[in-house]
């Protein structure tokens, strides 16, 4: 029962950030780095007070060093292109876009670690990432499109990974003191920015109001749902649940928002659901693997 409890978890923070794509289209007549802003700063609210409450205010923050702020701030500003990339790529008509992205960045991530920290790769890995480069060669030539979103999100979030993974912090605490220190540039940018925020010149409605300081919502509680239900799974496992996200936001960008769906972006995709379906099926030998290697030691000890 108590798996069962946080898988829940898991999957309801999962999905949530795969609706998402039709909470940001109701904010439409906002600029993309208006909501940016918005949610950069009422999630901050929302997790500080998750943290108060149910976790403490984490002291061991208090004692980061000048090179921890720098790498959380870092991480701040590219969870924020991430952010105006996604929010920007819905109310654009390019929702398919980021689905795009974010079914790629596992393998962007792999690619990331190999380059960047010397990490060993299998060939499955390389064949699964030369996939993914085909596929985005295809839709170049065959829709006449690069799909820059796409790697926009892949490669922020990818960077944001591995800037996350030198940072000794839980994710909780790690997005709140994120947005914390990213909000006053944020701000800043609002007030200093040349062309106005709001796209017509109506003023803002409560709803749009409401809306915004929801923005922080839609981001703190799947944050809170899906880190709290992870601690209990696999690696593995909890890869597998996430591709609920983009699975939900393609379904939507194509049934909800009737984008066109071409031979170009059949294939691509298909491309890219082989080279994931081969990479997760790699993944869970490795951690069937490793359980198998660890309950042969336990027994050994056992005798």
């Amino acid at each position: 029962m108590l798996h069962l409890k946080y898988l829940s978890y898991v999957i309801l923070g999962t999905v949530t950030w795969g609706l998402s794509p039709i909470f940001y289209a109701m904010l439409s007549s906002v600029s993309s780095i208006e909501i940016v802003a918005h949610r950069s700063f009422w999630s901050a609210i929302f997790l500080l007070l998750y943290i108060y409450f149910f976790s403490g205010f984490g002291r061991e923050m208090l004692r980061k060093g000048i090179r921890e702020l720098w790498l959380l701030f870092l991480s701040g500003i590219l969870i924020a292109v991430n952010w105006y990339g996604f929010i920007y790529a819905v109310n654009s008509g390019n929702a398919l876009q980021a689905s795009l992205g974010y079914y790629i960045f596992p393998l962007v991530a792999v690619f990331l670690g190999i380059v960047f920290n010397s990490e060993k790769f299998t060939y499955i890995q390389i064949f699964s990432i030369s996939l993914v480069i085909i596929s985005v060669i295809l839709l170049v030539y065959m829709n006449g499109e690069v799909p820059s979103l796409a790697l926009i999100l892949a490669f922020s979030f990818g960077f944001y990974g591995l800037i996350k993974s030198n940072i000794k912090l839980d994710p909780i605490s790690s997005v709140t003191y994120e947005t914390i220190l990213i909000t006053p540039l944020a701000i800043l940018m609002l007030f200093f920015l040349s062309e106005p925020i709001i796209k017509s010149d109506v003023l803002v409605s409560e709803s749009t109001i409401i809306l915004l300081v929801f923005s922080g919502l839609i981001t703190a509680v799947p944050l809170v749902l899906f880190s709290t239900g992870t601690k209990v799974f696999s690696y593995a496992t909890v890869g597998l649940i996430q591709y609920l996200n983009p699975t939900i936001q393609f379904l939507i960008a194509i049934f909800y928002f009737k984008e066109a769906f071409e031979v170009g972006h059949a294939l691509a995709f298909s491309l890219i659901w082989v080279a994931l379906f081969i990479y997760s099926f790699e993944s869970i030998l490795k951690e069937f693997n490793k359980t198998g290697r660890s309950v042969s030691t336990l027994s050994k000890k056992l005798k």
